[in-house]
């Protein structure tokens, strides 16, 4: 029998398997938020990767926010079809190198693709859950992750992970979600959500940062935010919910974080 951390992984497995199958590049997100602002990505970046890379799928641009630098090393956690991976590919270069992981076959198989007719020597594609990398410690220079620790059953777990496969030093820039407010009237209604909702799995803000910290991160910022819902899904959602529209008592936020591992760790 599956644990529920091993249900919650399945499930999340199969929905972006499905988007993997079936999403046309540039359509709406279909499992992750449905903020009404545009892809935190400028037309130039979008141009600048592989056309089959982006899906829409993130909650924000972390590879913007981790100021990579030529040669540098990056991995890339739930790489998707891998529109960070190639646009963090572009900012170090070929001296640089980029491993991308992501745990659904069907993702993995559409960032082979766009991989294999596009020149990015430098850049790869690795089957596995975020939990458990299959790095040696102090390999990497930066970690980037968009829109993907939420949606995972042990969130320590993964930023454990992070802060042992970076080198001393080494920094994450990580889009994410988190809660404001009451975070548990999200718990106490997660059954009526999407069956894989970024926001039934988030975090409480305080509660994420520290998570982090744990790990034994510091300099732990939020660098950028904005709604991680759409005014008319909050509302859906509320009614849903019980809730009164107009006081809902919760909010979602898709926010971008940067944190570094200590120089002497």
């Amino acid at each position: 029998m599956n644990t529920t951390a091993e249900a919650q992984k399945e499930n999340v497995r199969k929905a972006y398997g499905e988007i993997a199958r079936t999403k046309i590049v540039n359509s709406p997100s279909a499992v992750c938020c449905s903020t009404e602002q545009t892809p935190d990505y400028s037309a130039e970046e979008i141009r600048s990767v592989p056309s089959g890379a982006f899906l829409a799928e993130g909650s924000g641009n972390p590879v913007r926010a981790a100021k990579l630098q030529a040669g540098e090393t990056v991995v890339d956690l739930g790489a998707g079809a891998g529109m960070d991976s190639f646009l963090a590919a572009n900012m170090v270069g070929e001296s640089g190198r980029v491993i991308g992981f992501d745990m659904t076959p069907g993702m993995l198989e559409r960032a082979r693709k766009n991989l294999a007719e596009n020149n990015y020597p430098q850049v790869e594609f690795r089957e596995t859950e975020i939990d458990n990398l299959p790095l040696p410690g102090a390999f990497a220079d930066a970690a980037i992750s968009n829109c993907v620790i939420n949606l995972t059953p042990d969130k320590l777990a993964v930023y454990r992970e992070i802060f042992r496969v970076l080198k001393p030093g080494g920094r994450f820039a990580i889009a994410d979600i988190v809660l404001r407010g009451d975070a548990q009237i999200v718990y106490d209604n997660a059954d009526k959500l999407p069956g894989c909702s970024c926001v039934s799995r988030a975090l409480e803000e305080n509660r994420y940062l520290d998570t982090i910290r744990k790990a034994g991160f510091e300099g732990v910022e939020i660098v950028s935010e904005r709604s991680a819902l759409a005014q008319k899904d909050l509302e859906a959602y509320a009614r849903q919910f019980g809730l009164n529209p107009n006081n809902v008592g919760v909010s979602a936020h898709a926010v971008t974080l940067v944190g570094r591992k200590p120089a002497t760790a």
